[in-house]
């Protein structure tokens, strides 16, 4: 067997055997539902810091009745509707138009996120 078709042979099964690139990194990615569900416990907790924005009960530092936290992927989709960045406004049941607390959402490894203030809408 000439030494050419003997390398040739070499590498290609050892890129058969080797995994493909986008198995060996497993990216974070979270449902809607849980970034929205996610994103009111951040809120729950961090009353003190966003109670400016009218979604608390002042008495009793709870989020107000029926505030709404509504989140969209952005970028690529990963398999099961997961993504890995959202774009969320945590607002009032009774609002009008974009009118909110808008913040970013990001999934982390191991079910961590960070979450952070973009704006605030009247």
């Amino acid at each position: 067997m000439p030494r050419s078709v003997g390398l040739f042979v070499i590498v290609l099964a050892l890129a058969a055997t080797s995994p493909a690139p986008a198995a060996q990194v497993a990216r974070a990615a979270q449902t809607k539902t849980r970034a929205e569900v996610n994103v009111l416990e951040t809120a729950a907790h961090k009353w003190r810091t966003w109670r400016k924005y009218g979604l608390f009960n002042p008495s009793t530092h709870l989020l107000a009745d029926n505030t709404q936290a509504v989140c969209r992927g952005r970028g690529k989709p990963r398999p099961g509707k997961r993504y890995a960045r959202f774009l969320c406004v945590v607002r009032p049941h009774i609002h009008s138009g974009r009118q909110g607390l808008w913040l970013s959402y990001r999934a982390l490894k191991h079910g961590r996120y960070r979450v952070r203030v973009i704006a605030y809408r009247r």
